[in-house]
């Protein structure tokens, strides 16, 4: 028999081929899957801006079926609403809203009621903190620069009917820093006022409209979803709007908020909570008819960090309460 002889350089290669072969076959397939389930399930948020001639920065990726729970957080889903029904029968809530996505090893979402829109009260705080923290990145200087507490800022506050007073001082100045500070932190009308007095309206709008949002504009009357303004907190998680030092400084600003009795409830002490609450009383005549309460931000848990993001009406407002500390305790223990 004649005896056949294979150079071991064409073994080498022919292996080579083999396990090139293997790979992609396996690589472009898997990417195929990704591919697929990207363009059904998702939806690219990208900066509406102009300023740029090659780039079109993307901000968020929305999932559009996030009202269908992912697998791993139907039973949760479920448990939610069955908390949000029985705070209903015991008068204690008359509507609710959750967003909620999980970064951790448990990754996945689900939302109810999400599209339905609440007056956003002291939530829209955390708008003008990200409109300065926008100019801060090219202007630096910006969060030095002083501002003086002036009588007719202060009588504008006490003319609304409900509103907690300020620790601001009149004739006193505050650099646009500790504005940012107090206004997050211990939520001040105060400060507030005076770093929208202070700053161009259509650096605010811009950053509605870069989110693709309507902004408030003039209007009392304007309302949010918790879908929507989830959005507010996902871009700085995400270091997509503002600059990496900026976005890591919003939340640790909001990180230490002294509302304690929301989402912080909820979980175990010590647990950090970046989060922004408002409270918003409907009332005729100075008459209360309801109160909203909403809590939003990232809770970050020893299992990865999630937000979440509750929004409710009531008409009471240890109701209120209750239901978001409720919820939040109930993620938390399911997580």
């Amino acid at each position: 028999m004649k005896r056949i002889t294979v150079n071991k350089y064409t073994i080498l290669f022919s292996t080579t081929l083999l396990l090139l072969g293997a790979v992609c076959g396996y690589f472009f397939g898997y990417q195929k899957k990704v591919s697929d389930v990207s363009i059904s399930n998702t939806q690219a948020l990208r900066e509406n801006t102009n300023q740029y001639q090659f780039i079109h920065p993307l901000l968020a990726v929305n999932r559009t079926d996030i009202g269908t729970p992912s697998p791993v957080y139907v039973s949760l889903y479920n448990k939610v609403n069955d908390f949000f029904s029985q705070q209903k029968k015991l008068g204690l809530l008359d509507t609710a809203s959750v967003y909620f996505i999980n970064y951790g090893s448990k990754s996945g979402s689900f939302a109810i009621n999400e599209k339905a829109r609440y007056a956003p009260a002291s939530l829209l705080k955390v708008v003008i903190m990200v409109a300065y923290l926008k100019q801060a990145d090219s202007h630096p200087e910006l969060l030095d620069r002083k501002y003086m507490y002036v009588t007719n800022i202060a009588d504008n506050l006490e003319a609304i009917p409900f509103s907690s007073p300020s620790t601001l001082v009149i004739g006193q100045s505050y650099s646009v820093s500790d504005l940012i500070d107090a206004m997050i932190i211990h939520s001040d009308n105060g400060a507030m006022n005076l770093l929208a007095d202070n700053i161009d309206p259509a650096y605010l709008s811009t950053v509605y409209s870069d989110l693709g949002l309507k902004g408030p504009g003039d209007s009392s009357a304007y309302t949010i979803s918790a879908e929507d303004y989830s959005l507010f907190f996902r871009i700085l998680f995400n270091g997509t709007y503002l600059s990496d030092k900026n976005s890591e400084r919003a939340l640790s600003i909001l990180s230490k908020a002294v509302f304690s009795d929301g989402l912080v409830a909820g979980v175990p002490a010590g647990t950090v909570v970046a989060h922004k609450f408002g409270e918003h009383i409907n009332s005729t005549s100075e008459q209360v008819s309801s109160i909203e309460l909403h809590d939003c931000g990232y809770i970050y848990a020893k299992q990865g960090p999630y937000l979440l993001c509750i929004m409710t009406r009531g008409k009471t407002l240890d109701g209120v309460q209750s239901t978001i500390s409720g919820i939040s305790k109930l993620i938390y223990s399911y997580l």
